[in-house]
């Protein structure tokens, strides 16, 4: 049961990243705006329950929390992504520096999963090291060539990305050896 969840989760990961590709290709800009109004919008009303419990809080308690600042600042944040989303995305460069380092990201925790799966001797890890190498270089190579072709080569990436991490779930490998 618990191998069918962490399956699953993997399944979701790489259909997200797949979909996400597939958008970035199709129209980036409206994607890249979409995504930074509704990093807005959570940050706003993550920071108006912040205000909202801060003065629900007992007054000594609100007084050590920083609940208020924090509130207020994450609530500040949201109200300005929202408004200057447009010139967010007109400054994709910048964008390119988060893709490239949530590839990065995304790598690394592919690195896990390949490392978990060489030390369970489950077979296939091969596969899932292409798959962690690819996010991690593309992640690099985005990040050096931020401005030109970004969308594309994103959407790209993302898509071969999540096919490489997909076979390596479907395709059969050995079952971890039994420990003595």
């Amino acid at each position: 049961m618990e191998k069918m969840k962490e399956s699953m989760a993997r399944i979701i990961v790489c259909l997200g990243e797949a979909a996400v590709g597939i958008v970035l290709l199709i129209d980036p800009e409206s994607f890249s705006k979409f995504v930074l109004i509704a990093a807005g919008i959570l940050f706003a009303v993550l920071g108006a329950l912040s205000v909202i419990s801060y003065f629900r809080m007992d007054p000594a308690e609100a007084a050590l929390s920083q609940e208020l600042a924090r509130g207020l600042v994450e609530l500040a944040f949201g109200v300005l992504v929202i408004w200057k989303a447009d010139w967010i995305t007109g400054n994709i460069k910048y964008l390119a520096v988060i893709y490239g380092g949530a590839a990065i990201f995304v790598g690394f925790l592919k690195l896990q999963w390949t490392v978990d799966m060489a030390r369970l001797k489950t077979g296939l890890w091969q596969s899932a090291a292409v798959s962690a190498l690819l996010s991690i270089v593309l992640g690099i190579i985005v990040l050096a060539y931020a401005k030109k072709a970004l969308w594309v080569f994103a959407g790209i990436s993302l898509i071969v990305t999540a096919a490489s991490t997909l076979l390596t779930i479907f395709l059969p490998g050995k079952k971890p050896t039994d420990v003595e």
